[in-house]
């Protein structure tokens, strides 16, 4: 049974949502801690110590990067890419399997299951997609475009000439 578009758009930014409720507290929560003992340290003589808020901002950066993508894809729309499918894989993350496809060597957008296993490698597809968090809505395979061929591979590399120094003679 096929899903509508709708379906899975509503899946696509409850996928979103989640993403939000998860990433930004943490951040709201490590920035926090942050500027807090930025000011102890400041105020006191013998404060905490540069370390803690330290590691706080780096956890509150990174916390916040994913967070702010989800908030801005749910403030903003989707867009739609076509291209040839360079390399379709999929891994474990954080406890679950998340499928990837990258679309002619520019784009790594991550979808559902169901959709990844319906393209393979170098079809040709039109994707519609959140662009901050790269996350999937709507995969269709294409006919190409008059003209279009497969990204040329890039080339291999020739291989090493021996050192004619280090070459033993009999």
């Amino acid at each position: 049974m096929m899903d509508s578009r709708d379906d899975r758009l509503r899946r696509a930014r409850r996928s979103l949502w989640r993403t939000v409720l998860i990433w930004m507290p943490l951040f709201i929560a490590a920035v926090g801690g942050s500027i807090f003992f930025f000011i102890a340290e400041a105020a006191s003589d013998g404060g905490y110590g540069w370390v803690l808020p330290s590691v706080l901002i780096v956890f509150g950066s990174l916390f916040g990067f994913q967070g702010i993508q989800a908030l801005r894809d749910l403030r903003g729309g989707t867009e739609v890419a076509a291209g040839f499918i360079t390399r379709r894989w999929s891994k474990f993350d954080l406890g679950m399997r998340t499928s990837y496809l990258r679309i002619d060597r520019e784009r790594i957008i991550r979808i559902d299951r169901v959709q990844w296993m319906t393209v393979d490698k170098d079809d040709y597809v039109e994707i519609e997609y959140y662009p901050a968090s790269m996350v999937g809505v709507t995969v269709e395979k294409k006919e190409p475009p008059e003209g279009s061929d497969l990204p040329a591979a890039p080339a291999e590399p020739p291989a090493p000439e021996p050192d004619p120094l280090l070459i033993e003679r009999e």
